[in-house]
C-alpha cells in the first residue's frame, strides 16, 4: 500500500538540490546584476552545505552507529522535514562471507540452504536498521530529528543514535541462458515496525491474495494489488511486471519480504522459498 497523505521520510537532499536550485541556475544569465549575485551566493551557500554533508556522509561508522543529517535551510530543505540517514553497511559478493558475519552480528535470519532454480547469488548487504517512516517508532523519530534540528540554530544539524538491530538483503540474478536470465530476486529482512494508525493509505485496484505457509501468514501482491490510486491522481504503478511476497514472523517479529522481477518466476516458486526461510528458523 502507499501513504494517501506526505509523510515524514528519508528523503535524497540531493533530489531536493535539484528542485530547489536547479531553475535559479539556469536563469541567471538572463537576469540583472543583483539577481545574478544572488543566484551566486545561493550556489556558493548550496556547494558549502553539500560538502558538509558529503563530509558526514564519508565518515567512518562503526557498527549501529546512525547519523541523522537536518539541514535548515529552506530552499534546501522545502518544506523543513526531509532528513538522511547515514549508517554502517556492509557488502558481500561471496554468500559464505556473508553467512560467517550475520552470525557474528546475529541479524535477522536470512540464508537460504539451497539456492533458487536458475538463479545466481548477486549480493548481500548488512546494514544498521532504521525505523520505518510509516510505524510509530519511525513517526516519533522523525518528529524528534526535525524538532531538535529546528532548534539547535545550525545550518547542518546532525544527531549520532545507535542501534543494535540489523536488516538483511539478499540479491540474486536470473542465470544466463535460462529462462530467468534477466531476472531479479530480493529478499529482505527487518524487524517489524508497527503502523501508525495516524497514516491514511491509498486503496490498491485489487486485493492481495492472502497465503497460510508453516503456520504463518503471507501477502502476496501482483498486477493491479501493486498499483493504487488518490483521489486527486491517475493509477500510480511503480511495480510493473513485480510479484511481492510478504509477512512478519509471529516468532521473531521479523518482516520478510521477497520481490521478484523479470524472468519467469511463479508465485509457486515464491512460496517455496518463502518455506524455506521459515522452516530454517524452527
Amino acid at each position: 500500500m502507499k501513504f494517501h497523505k506526505p509523510v515524514i521520510a528519508l528523503a535524497s537532499l540531493g533530489l531536493l538540490l535539484g528542485s530547489a536550485y536547479g531553475s535559479a541556475s539556469a536563469a541567471s544569465g538572463s537576469k540583472s546584476s543583483t539577481k545574478s549575485a544572488a543566484a551566486a551566493s545561493i550556489q556558493q551557500t548550496t556547494k558549502k552545505i553539500q560538502a558538509q554533508v558529503d563530509t558526514i556522509q564519508l565518515q567512518k561508522k562503526n557498527p549501529e552507529e546512525i547519523y541523522y543529517v537536518y539541514v535548515n535551510d529552506k530552499k534546501y530543505n522545502p518544506g523543513g522535514f526531509s532528513y538522511r540517514a547515514f549508517t554502517y553497511g556492509l557488502p558481500f559478493n561471496n554468500y559464505q562471507e556473508y553467512v560467517q558475519k550475520a552470525q557474528v552480528l546475529k541479524t535477522p535470519f536470512l540464508q537460504l540452504e539451497q539456492e533458487p532454480g536458475d538463479f545466481q547469488f548477486q549480493t548481500a548487504y548488512l546494514g544498521v536498521y532504521t525505523p520505518q517512516t510509516w510505524s510509530i517508532e519511525g513517526q516519533k523519530l522523525s518528529k524528534q530529528i526535525v524538532e531538535e534540528g529546528k532548534a539547535s540554530g545550525k545550518t547542518v544539524f546532525v544527531k549520532k543514535m545507535t542501534d543494535k538491530r540489523w536488516s538483511v538483503t539478499l540479491t540474486y540474478q536470473g542465470s544466463p541462458g535460462s529462462q530467468q536470465a534477466g531476472a531479479i530476486l530480493s529478499m529482505i529482512a527487518a524487524p517489524a515496525g508497527t503502523p501508525d494508525p495516524s497514516i491514511e493509505y491509498a486503496p490498491s485496484l485489487a486485493e492481495p491474495e492472502k497465503l497460510v505457509v508453516e503456520g504463518q501468514e503471507l501477502t502476496y501482491k501482483t498486477r493491479d494489488a501493486l498499483k493504487y490510486k488518490t483521489a486527486n491522481s491517475p493509477v500510480i504503478n511503480n511495480s510493473q511486471g513485480e510479484q511481492r511476497l510478504e509477512w512478519k514472523d509471529s516468532r521473531t517479529k521479523i518482516s520478510y519480504t521477497i520481490i521478484a522481477t523479470g524472468g519467469e518466476i511463479t508465485k509457486e516458486a515464491l512460496v517455496s522459498l518463502a518455506e524455506q526461510i521459515i522452516t530454517g528458523q524452527s
